[in-house]
């Protein structure tokens, strides 16, 4: 028995040792189901062997049960990050690990089409002005474990594990990442994270990103709609001046969001709500409340991949191992979905930051 709870996963007779290199051979590239396949086929050969699974990392099984919670959370307290997601704005990584930092270029435009009478007029021969920019690939993570004796416990009782730990260490990860998207990546003291001179800015600091002074107490508890509606034109018509004519979004702290929807105007036979009035402008697609918003600052943005786009090498996902003496299972919830913003060769960007003063 005592040579059993040393099977370990750097054991040489361990079901999990090279499962990463075994991953590989079978399919060709990595990802996490990947990962756990070799190990779980190990597994399944040797079932018979007396607590081997218990002090084994998860049977696929119960791994399918943590698996599930982080499903179950799926897009919770994401708001800026998920419109992202659904509106297809995303760069994927094939192999996500290996990419510590992507470089992207900013392109400068060149001259004009011309009008000629025969196809084989001489043109410029333009070039673009190329200026590459690089945007730091990090990874966002929170962790758990499980022991021996809770597992052990709930094999016995024949109770499912709880996955209240797992769902909050899903939720504490989405809430990083969405507000390195609203905020920009920092480090846990505060400071903005940098690798190699490079940042990962939100919209809140993206370079070149337009400001807009509003109305403090046109956006408060005593709203005045007709004010908020001539501010959020005023925006619309900056990013209209930079070329950018949508679809938007307008992105507001719970504060305002709560205010929008008193009404617009009470001298109307048809009472109609501040945030349905805005709805109205043409080109814009939607307003959203982001909690992460700070409740003095409002941001439209034009929601097209040259203006912000994130991203994703891998959805947050639970990687479990086994601890060197096999009596805990440790757990680490993993994402790596990084937010991009960009502004053009002229330096016009296609965000507006409009603060409450």
């Amino acid at each position: 028995m005592v040579k059993e709870m040393r099977f370990t996963a750097n054991s040489q007779a361990s079901p999990f040792n090279d499962v990463v290199g075994r991953a590989l051979a079978e399919a060709g590239g990595w990802s996490i189901t990947a990962m756990r396949r070799p190990g779980f086929q190990k597994m399944e050969a040797v079932e018979g062997e007396a607590g081997f699974r218990a002090l084994a990392p998860l049977v696929d099984k119960a791994q399918v049960v943590i698996d599930r919670a982080v499903v179950e959370v799926g897009q919770q307290r994401l708001t800026l990050v998920a419109d992202l997601l659904n509106a297809g704005l995303t760069y994927n990584l094939s192999d996500p690990l290996s990419v510590a930092q992507l470089e992207h270029y900013t392109m400068s435009k060149v001259g004009a089409a011309q009008r000629t009478m025969s196809p084989e007029a001489r043109g410029e021969f333009k070039l673009p002005i190329v200026a590459p920019n690089r945007l730091p690939i990090y990874l966002t993570t929170d962790d758990f474990a499980i022991d021996i004796r809770t597992l052990k416990t709930s094999q016995r009782v024949g109770t499912p594990l709880d996955t209240t730990l797992v769902k909050q260490c899903t939720r504490a990860v989405n809430e990083a990442v969405e507000d390195a998207a609203i905020n920009g990546a920092t480090t846990l003291d505060g400071q903005a994270l940098s690798v190699g001179g490079y940042s990962a800015p939100g919209i809140l600091n993206a370079p070149n990103a337009e400001a807009a002074t509003l109305t403090a107490t046109a956006w408060d508890a005593t709203t005045v709609g007709a004010t908020i509606l001539a501010e959020v034109q005023a925006m619309i018509a900056q990013l209209q001046a930079n070329k950018k004519f949508g679809p938007y979004r307008l992105y507001i702290p719970t504060v305002v969001s709560n205010a929008l929807d008193t009404d617009y105007s009470t001298s109307t036979s048809t009472v109609t709500t501040i945030r349905a009035r805005l709805m109205q402008l043409d080109g814009l697609q939607a307003i959203r409340t982001a909690d992460m918003m700070p409740a003095t600052k409002v941001v439209l943005i034009q929601m097209t991949s040259d203006v912000i786009d994130l991203v994703v090498g891998q959805p947050p996902t639970v990687i479990p191992w086994t601890s060197l003496s096999g009596f805990t299972i440790h757990n680490l919830v993993m994402a790596i979905m990084v937010p991009r913003v960009r502004s053009d060769a002229a330096g016009d960007s296609g965000i507006v930051v409009g603060t409450l003063t």
